[in-house]
């Protein structure tokens, strides 16, 4: 029988041998140096200076000094000498992280296909036929290995399933992914078998649908909401007061209504430049303005009263086209139907009636121009001659209340029966008239007047 072993070359205790501990140590002595074999280098050539105790080398081709003649083998620092063995087929040596086998001829880095297609793999737990990846840990932790790193879970179909499910007890309680469809789709679930989904996202459109009530805490920020009180871009949320919901946009002495383009609720503090500016009246007021299309849209300006009262609430419109901008119009409510008619250039700016009296009788003025007046005149007797009749004496004048533009119809009663009003041609402030009678009449009737004309 031989002295050694076959692998270690183990040096075998002898029958009757002196000295037995000699050669227990030595045996020891080399499995403390090759059992768990880790080396300072891979085919190093030339011995270190200074070793130290323990130091393993795995020796290359063409070795100098006192590794001459030992290539390939492995080179071992003990008691202050070299120890030399030859490796076996297969046997494993570490150099930091970096591991390597013997495959007869040198030492060559772990084949990592030897790792490919296992059936199942346990860290710190066991893989099973369906979880073939299996992990037990406070965490696991999936980093780069350059600028970036993409975790992808894969379904042979749309009708398929990838997600991530998420459980407590092993009982699912919230998954996300394309389940069933390519629809991504979060669902939660209190019990593991009643699911409701929270949020989808269409794979077709990106439309987001949210199925049940949606309660965000907090103020939701960045890009995802307006960023100024008149951005318009598509898709973002509305912050309160943008396009002066809640609180009307404050305009200045610079901002001109026809340049006014972000539809929205905007408010003149102070009187405005009309001309410059492009407001009806010179008020401060508010401005609703509406767009339709890019060129066309529709301003609202209701001026602020002075007082309280109905008549002071006035509002006007406009609108924008191919033509450009309409005159501005004022909407004419019961507390401005009476009062003050004016015109420019034909067209009303002031109420639908006006109405007034004096001395002279009463008026009434419309928009469109008409204008009436009337009094019931001073009572005379029908005495004096007139031919076949008889007439008051002297000719009555009645000067008109507010002059008319030019010469208006005249009309009115005598005050009784038998009676009948002449009146002369008018102008456009006065007429005079007579009181003509079929009898001498020394009654005391009131004529009433009518004129029928234009004020504009």
């Amino acid at each position: 029988m031989s002295d050694v072993t076959t692998r270690l070359k183990l040096p075998y205790l002898q029958a009757a041998q002196a000295q037995k501990h000699v050669t227990h140590n030595e045996a020891l002595e080399r499995l403390d140096l090759l059992v768990h074999l880790t080396v300072g280098a891979f085919d190093a050539t030339t011995p270190p200076v200074s070793p130290l105790e323990g130091e393993v080398w795995a020796i290359g081709v063409s070795p100098v000094g006192d590794w001459a003649g030992h290539a390939g083998e492995v080179a071992a620092w003990s008691n202050g000498g070299w120890l030399f063995f030859e490796p076996q087929n297969g046997w494993l040596a570490a150099l930091a992280t970096e591991l390597r086998i013997w495959t007869g001829s040198s030492w060559d880095p772990i084949d990592m296909g030897a790792l490919q297609n296992l059936p199942g793999v346990g860290i710190n737990t066991a893989s099973d036929l369906t979880n073939r990846l299996a992990v037990a840990s406070d965490a696991t932790l999936l980093t780069h290995a350059g600028a970036g790193h993409q975790l992808k879970l894969n379904k042979a179909t749309a009708g398929e399933t990838a997600s991530l499910l998420f459980q407590t007890g092993w009982s699912g309680r919230a998954e996300m992914g394309t389940s069933g469809s390519d629809d991504f789709a979060l669902k939660v679930s209190a019990d593991g078998s009643t699911w409701q989904t929270a949020v989808s996202v269409a794979a077709g459109s990106s439309q987001v649908v949210v199925p049940l009530d949606l309660s965000v805490t907090g103020q939701i920020s960045g890009t995802a909401v307006t960023q100024t009180a008149t951005d318009q871009t598509a898709g973002r949320l509305l912050k309160t007061g943008d396009f002066g919901l809640g609180a009307a946009i404050a305009l200045g002495a610079g901002d001109d209504l026809d340049a006014l383009t972000a539809s929205g609720l905007y408010y003149n503090p102070a009187s405005g430049n009309t001309t410059g500016n492009h407001y009806p009246v010179a008020a401060a007021g508010a401005v609703l303005n509406i767009r339709r299309t890019s060129t066309n849209w529709v301003q609202t300006f209701t001026a602020e009263g002075g007082a309280s009262a109905a008549e002071d609430v006035r509002q006007f419109t406009r609108s924008i086209g191919a033509g450009g901008w309409t005159p501005w119009v004022e909407v004419i409510h019961q507390g401005r139907i009476i009062g003050t008619v004016s015109q420019a250039a034909g067209v009303p700016t002031g109420t639908v009636i006006e109405r007034g009296s004096n001395a002279n009788g009463a008026y009434v003025r419309y928009a469109d121009g008409t204008q009436m007046c009337w009094q019931t005149a001073t009572a005379v007797d029908c005495q004096t001659a007139q031919g076949a009749l008889w007439a008051n004496a002297g000719v009555q004048s009645w000067t008109f209340p507010v002059a008319f533009i030019a010469a208006p119809a005249m009309s009115g009663s005598a005050g009784a029966t038998g009676r009948w009003l002449a009146p002369a041609t008018p102008s456009a402030a006065s007429c005079d008239y007579l009181v003509l009678s079929a009898l001498s009449d020394a009654a005391t009737h009131q004529p009433s007047l009518v004129a029928i004309g234009r004020w504009v």
